[in-house]
């Protein structure tokens, strides 16, 4: 089974990522979004944890990948990896995530493309027979 897929959309860019659990799905837009900004898989020797909370699971997405942009942006930081867990306590979804990547240096490594955030424009994690599936728009 294919991972993501890029998908038309007129301003801004867009993936389909497919899975077969929500661990997956996360794991799997992660590297979509790799993907679009580097175009390349690395290795990744350095180490973060992460800890994000959020009412729904769409919500939830969104948060994290958004913190993964701001870690490539703000302190070059290139996710390359992880283990993650998710689950949920009462009403929230939790992701518990330790991420192994690259320091990222613009000016040796080229950016395939400058992405400012996810977004919620039409995001809804469908279960498609056995298989996740959702639509993910990044504005650039």
């Amino acid at each position: 089974m294919k991972k993501f897929e890029l998908i038309e959309h007129t301003a801004d860019i867009g993936v389909r990522v497919y899975a077969k659990d929500l661990k997956e799905l996360f794991k799997n837009s992660a590297e979509a979004l790799v993907f679009l900004l580097v175009n390349q898989k690395k290795e990744g020797r350095k180490e973060k944890a992460i800890k994000l909370e959020a009412e729904s699971w769409e919500d939830l997405l969104v948060t994290w990948l958004n913190e993964l942009i701001s870690l490539f942006f703000a302190e070059k930081f290139l996710f390359c990896s992880c283990s993650l867990e998710v689950k949920e306590n009462r009403s929230l979804k939790i992701l518990e995530a330790k991420i192994k990547g690259i320091d990222f240096n613009p000016y040796s490594n080229k950016i395939n493309m400058e992405i400012k955030a996810a977004t919620y424009h039409n995001l809804k994690i469908k279960k498609k027979g056995d298989k996740l599936e959702v639509d993910i728009i990044f504005d650039i």
